[in-house]
């Protein structure tokens, strides 16, 4: 017992442990168990990588994974091929149009810990790489949501991190602090050619599965 000392709403509380799973101890104000309190989930790490989904956009934004919306801002993505969909609305294409980042970052994560490191490490970010594609002619169906779909008549995105001068400069600007941790992540603005407003983009992506066995 002297050699790990327990402690109230800590994971060194249980003794359990596998050499399968990963435990996790999540700990916010947010959680079902609220302020003091934890939320505790075994997780397989062979499923696939927990992602943490940030974002900035100064539209109305739906996103979906894969064709469907993550039920949470934190959804376990599996091995494989992916694909990445928004449908932004409100947009200035004279100024950026998205800043985005995905992954795991347990170091910039404060509120969970974890009783064994991850299989695999994997992040995503906007860049201006030409991955990044673009319409502002709605899609027909969901087929543009799912990986596989034929993009190349879409343009790429382009590089633009302008923002429209705040309404009010005194006032706390949340949108700033947004982009700091983007930055931080690596993202960059990311901005569109044209006059609508209202614009649809993509991004496929792929996580090697652990020690590169099949996904």
């Amino acid at each position: 017992m002297q050699d790990r000392e327990l402690k109230l709403n800590s994971l060194s509380r249980y003794a359990k442990s596998s050499p399968l799973f990963i435990l996790e101890e999540h700990g916010h104000c947010e959680v079902p168990a609220g302020c003091g309190g934890v939320v505790l989930r075994w997780r397989d790490p062979r499923a696939g990588v927990p992602f943490t989904l940030w974002s900035h956009t100064p539209g109305r934004v739906r996103l979906w994974l894969d064709g469907t919306e993550p039920p949470s801002s934190r959804p376990v993505v599996g091995f494989g091929e992916h694909a990445l969909a928004l449908a932004i609305e409100g947009v200035d294409p004279a100024f950026m149009v998205l800043m985005f980042a995905a992954g795991d970052r347990p170091d910039q994560d404060r509120h969970v810990k974890r009783s064994a490191p991850e299989l695999v490490r994997h992040t995503l970010t906007t860049a201006d790489d030409g991955t990044w594609r673009y319409t502002f002619d709605e899609p027909r169906d969901d087929s543009w949501k799912l990986p596989g779909f034929d993009d190349s008549g879409w343009p790429p995105m382009v590089r633009n991190e302008e923002r429209p001068p705040p309404e009010d400069p005194e006032k706390w600007d949340p949108a700033a602090y947004r982009i700091t941790k983007l930055t931080g992540f690596g993202a960059v603005g990311l901005g569109v050619e044209g006059r609508d407003d209202r614009v649809w983009i993509r991004k496929e992506f792929t996580i090697p599965a652990p020690g590169g066995q099949e996904a």
